[in-house]
């Protein structure tokens, strides 16, 4: 009898950057269904509900920030002071929007268009760290193409444009984070986490009105921010360390499906027919971009100082 093979996980290398990725994307997934939680009944709106989330995430971040750094933490904040200004920014208005545009649209349409990520993380890695895609990746991104129009396709809702630019906006800014977090490899990613929280605390504190919520919303944003928010941003923001920005944005139609799925059990937003054959041919597209050996790797990512 052949030896069972036995399960490892990764520790370093591509592969870690891989399951991060899924990882994180995973738990990102939980947002749509968190915010149609805190939506029920309430007429909370996007703008307080991610005030709420990035309100709850602060202590929780900066804990860990100071936790793994210890009495460094302000000196690696001044350090990297102008990447974690830019990272925290480009979170604060990424996260916000993510969160509004499910307020403003079907959740399936939204994810269906976070799905695009690859296709803007491969182009812009290109221009920005003249880091070489493979030709499967390619192909993988291409597949990840014809789904995401399938589904969009068949679950745009009428009167939902605002939620689609919104949604738009919210991938095109993820994306830029991944290019950043590549270009600068050892900047700590538990202050990048911490400095997102703060700045979605300042986008959002003009606009929010706490008044809104009521017991149901209060869990669902101690939920995102207090327990899967920060994890999901260390692990994306860690995963670009190990892996490429257009393999790690591969990861993006996790979200897609697993999102779709989470408001279809638990609130009967039934996405149509075509989200369901989109993704399928999503879910393939990744299977074989991420299965396939790793091609034209560098040894060591862009170093930014």
């Amino acid at each position: 009898m052949a030896p069972r093979t036995r399960f490892h996980i990764p520790r370093e290398g591509r592969s870690l950057g891989l399951l991060l990725a899924f990882t994180g994307m995973f738990l990102v997934s939980t947002d749509s269904l968190l915010v149609r939680f805190a939506e029920k009944d309430s007429d909370v709106d996007g703008w307080t509900i991610a005030f709420m989330v990035g309100l709850f995430s602060m202590p929780v971040s900066w804990g860990i920030a100071a936790r793994s750094l210890g009495r460094d933490t302000l000196r690696q904040a001044a350090r990297w002071r102008r990447p974690l200004l830019a990272t925290g920014i480009l979170g604060g208005i990424g996260t916000t929007s993510f969160l509004t545009a499910v307020t403003l649209t079907t959740a399936a349409n939204v994810v269906a268009i976070i799905a695009s990520g690859p296709i803007f993380a491969a182009a812009l890695a290109r221009i920005v760290l003249r880091e070489r895609t493979s030709a499967r990746t390619w192909r993988a991104i291409g597949l990840v193409l014809v789904g995401i129009v399938v589904i969009v396709g068949g679950s745009i809702a009428g009167g939902g444009i605002a939620g689609d630019l919104v949604a738009l906006m919210a991938i095109m800014v993820f994306v830029v984070n991944l290019v950043i977090w590549r270009r600068n490899p050892d900047l700590p990613r538990t202050l990048v986490v911490a400095v997102t929280a703060t700045f979605i605390v300042l986008v959002t504190v003009a606009f929010a009105d706490p008044s809104l919520l009521d017991g149901r919303a209060l869990v669902a944003t101690l939920a995102m921010g207090g327990f899967f928010g920060p994890i999901a941003r260390l692990c994306m923001s860690t995963a670009t360390r190990h892996a490429r920005p257009a393999e790690v944005s591969l990861f993006t139609p996790v979200e897609t499906v697993a999102a779709s799925l989470w408001v279809w059990l638990w609130f009967d937003e039934v996405p149509p027919t075509a989200t369901f054959i989109g993704g399928t041919i999503v879910v393939a597209a990744v299977f074989y971009g991420l299965t396939g050996p790793a091609r034209e790797v560098d040894p060591e990512p862009p170093r930014q100082t």
